[in-house]
C-alpha cells in the first residue's frame, strides 16, 4: 500500500509509521519538524526509499496542496491516517482558532486534497484520529471546551465524506488515553498498544465499516 500520515515525529504518528513499514508499505511521513524525531530520522536509514518525510505545518494553508503533490509519483494513494492533532489547556479564542486549524480544518483539506490520488486506489481508506472527548453522548465531565469541539466536527465532516464518496472508506478512531504529551503521564494505555491497535483496525476495514466511530480495539463507540 502507498501511505500518507501526517504528525509522524513522535507518539502514535511514530509508531503508525513504523507499523506501516514493518508491514512492507510505502510511507509519505509528514511532521511539522521532522528534523527534530532522531526516532524517524533512523527510520530514513532503516527502509530507505520507502519512507519519504515532508515537513509541513497543517495550520498553513498551502499544507495540503504541499502534501498531494508529494504523492504525485505514486499510482494512488491506498491509506490516508489523518493523526496530527493539538490540545490546548485554555479555551481562549486564540485556542479555538489553532485546535480547528489542525485537529478540524487541515484533515478536511488534506483529504480533499488527496480525492484524486485515493480514487485510483482499489480500496482508498481514510482514518481520522479522532477522540472519545469528541463524542457528545459520551461527554460526563464537560471542559476541554476547543479540543472537544475540533473533535466532534472532524467526526461530522468524516460522515460526510463517506456519505458523498461511497467508493472511499472513511472512519473515525478514537486512539484510547495515551501516554503522549498530549495525553500525559497518568494515560493507561502506551504508545505502542494504541497505536498497533490503530494500524489492526485501519488495516481491516471493509466498505461497510465506513462513517463509522471506532476505538483502537475496534469497538464502535456512541456520537
Amino acid at each position: 500500500m502507498k501511505i500518507v500520515i501526517t504528525g509522524v515525529s513522535r507518539g502514535i504518528g511514530l509508531e503508525l509509521t513504523r507499523a506501516a513499514l514493518a508491514a512492507g508499505h510505502e510511507v509519505l511521513a509528514v511532521a511539522r519538524q521532522p528534523e527534530s524525531s532522531v526516532e524517524l530520522t533512523g527510520l530514513q536509514g532503516q527502509y530507505g526509499d520507502r519512507l519519504k518525510v515532508l515537513a509541513a505545518d497543517l495550520k498553513d494553508a498551502g499544507a495540503a496542496s504541499r502534501i498531494a503533490a508529494a504523492t504525485a509519483g505514486w499510482n494512488a494513494v491506498d491509506l490516508l491516517l489523518n493523526n496530527a492533532g493539538i490540545l490546548r489547556n485554555t479555551d481562549t479564542r486564540e485556542d479555538f482558532i489553532d485546535t480547528f486549524a489542525v485537529n478540524t480544518i487541515a484533515p478536511f483539506e488534506l483529504t480533499q486534497a488527496l480525492l484524486p490520488q485515493l480514487r485510483k486506489s482499489a480500496h482508498a481508506r481514510v482514518v481520522h484520529v479522532s477522540s472519545k472527548m469528541g463524542s457528545i453522548a459520551d461527554n460526563g465531565y464537560g471542559g476541554h471546551y476547543s479540543y472537544r469541539a475540533s473533535k466532534a466536527a472532524l467526526n461530522m465532516i468524516n460522515m460526510s465524506l463517506a456519505r458523498d464518496h461511497d467508493w472511499l472508506t472513511a472512519v473515525v478512531i478514537h486512539p484510547g488515553w495515551v501516554k503522549t504529551s498530549l495525553g500525559g503521564p497518568d494515560a493507561p494505555t502506551s504508545v505502542e498498544e494504541s497505536a498497533q491497535g490503530v494500524w489492526r483496525v485501519a488495516s481491516g476495514l471493509k466498505p461497510k465499516d465506513s462513517g463509522r466511530f471506532y476505538d483502537y480495539q475496534g469497538n464502535q463507540l456512541p456520537w
